[in-house]
């Protein structure tokens, strides 16, 4: 799939979009049983019956599965180079990434738990920015499972995007890795030297052929 085809999505959906998206989700069950939708779309999730709009999905996720689930997402063809943050930083925390499932955009967050509450982490692929929220909740009540109407688990949070300020929230801008564009502008430099190699090595075996010839 083209990659710019993988980043069309909505930028506003209803709750109907949204009860579609999460059946895509459902499909990697790997996925779904491990990640935690934000409280804020808990009433949707829960009656299926509340017509809202949003405007993206953010997923918590324990730091430990983001490679498990980064990898699902490669397998199901849904990664975006783009919209990885470990591709943009040098930094070795994990800021997670984005992906896009039935046209709408979902914000994988991963999380640590610190001794007072948690610490969430996120990537904002338009601006660049990583960032790094640090929440002092109530553990016991913070995760929470439910059964909705249609008798289906789901899992969420208490947590919501909103909820980042900057009293609680410090954030710096991803710079590509070190040496990226060197690497593949040397690489580039390499195989043109190796095409000239060859076509000079060939030339001078082809004199001497030529030569040896007029000679006899």
């Amino acid at each position: 799939m083209d990659n710019n085809a993988k980043k069309t999505y909505y930028t506003s959906f209803s709750t109907q979009q949204l009860l579609g998206a999460k059946e895509i989700l459902k499909s990697m069950p790997m996925l779904y049983n491990r990640v935690y939708f934000s409280s804020k779309y808990a009433n949707v999730l829960y009656d299926n019956t509340s017509e809202e709009f949003f405007e993206n999905v953010s997923l918590l996720a324990p730091s430990s599965d983001l490679n498990s689930l980064r990898q699902i997402i490669k397998t199901n063809f849904l990664y975006i180079y783009e919209w990885d943050s470990i591709n943009f930083t040098d930094n070795s925390e994990d800021y997670g990434f984005s992906f896009i499932a039935g046209k709408i955009k979902f914000i994988v967050m991963p999380f640590d738990e610190i001794e007072d509450g948690y610490k969430v982490y996120s990537y904002d692929a338009v601006t660049g920015n990583c960032l790094e929220t640090t929440l002092k909740t109530d553990k016991k009540v913070f995760f929470n499972t439910i059964i909705n109407d249609n008798g289906e688990i789901v899992k969420t949070c208490d947590f919501n995007i909103e909820y980042m300020n900057e009293k609680n929230t410090k954030h710096f801008i991803a710079q590509k890795k070190a040496n990226l564009a060197v690497v593949e502008s040397n690489s580039g430099f390499v195989k043109h030297n190796i095409l000239i190699l060859v076509i000079v090595l060939f030339l001078c075996v082809c004199s001497v052929i030529i030569a040896s010839k007029m000679v006899n």
